[in-house]
């Protein structure tokens, strides 16, 4: 964990997938079921969907209608209500939304960060009341620029108009905490497989919340 020195976080902004939210079973686990017996290679598969899934978080196009030419490519056009399913099957991680709650009570803005494209970003506001919930939402599609690109962080940095050393971000990924370190915020990394403590001594070394 990163010393946060003389840091006074004012802001917190929270990954979705991993942290605040995840898919029951986890995202590949419960993709292959979709996927097995339809393709020799999985992994290939899903490598590639990562790849096309690009330009979708990016808000270029609809992650729904670059879907069926993936799927056609690999001979699998009918699974596609079977991937969309496992796309948005998404829940609440337990106990990260009233840590949330609790942030936001001591008078700190609390922001989601997170890359989606447009169809599964609007999902998750509709299913776990995003808009309630936090503060701002900084979403990638609507951004036009995703996670690890350090400019990701210094368009939410030029929105909120405030400094980098005031604002803590928490991911599941350690490549986007080390993009988010070098544009000066304070960044680290917890997934939720980490359990709560853990989440709550990171909030608590950074003195968002104390015991």
């Amino acid at each position: 964990m990163t010393l946060p020195g003389h840091r006074v976080i004012g802001t917190v902004l929270w990954d979705a997938d991993g942290v605040l939210q995840r898919v029951p079973g986890g995202w590949e686990e419960s993709m292959r079921p979709a996927v097995e017996g339809r393709v020799r290679d999985v992994e290939a598969f899903l490598s590639e969907a990562l790849t096309e899934e690009r330009p979708a978080l990016l808000g270029q196009v609809r992650w729904l209608d670059v879907l069926p030419g993936l799927l056609a490519r690999w001979g699998m056009a009918e699974a596609r209500d079977d991937i969309v399913a496992v796309w948005l099957s998404i829940e609440q991680v337990p106990g990260t939304h009233d840590l949330v709650r609790a942030v936001r009570a001591t008078g700190r803005r609390c922001c989601l960060a997170t890359n989606q494209d447009v169809d599964r970003a609007s999902h998750m506001r509709r299913t776990l009341g995003y808009d309630d919930l936090l503060d701002e939402l900084f979403v990638s599609c609507e951004l036009g620029v995703a996670k690890p690109d350090p400019a990701y962080f210094e368009t939410i940095l030029g929105r909120l108009d405030v400094d980098p050393g005031s604002v803590l971000f928490l991911d599941d990924s350690p490549r986007n905490v080390e993009s988010a370190r070098a544009v000066g915020l304070a960044a680290e990394t917890w997934s939720h497989e980490a359990g709560l403590p853990a989440l709550e001594a990171v909030l608590a070394t950074y003195g968002v919340l104390t015991g």
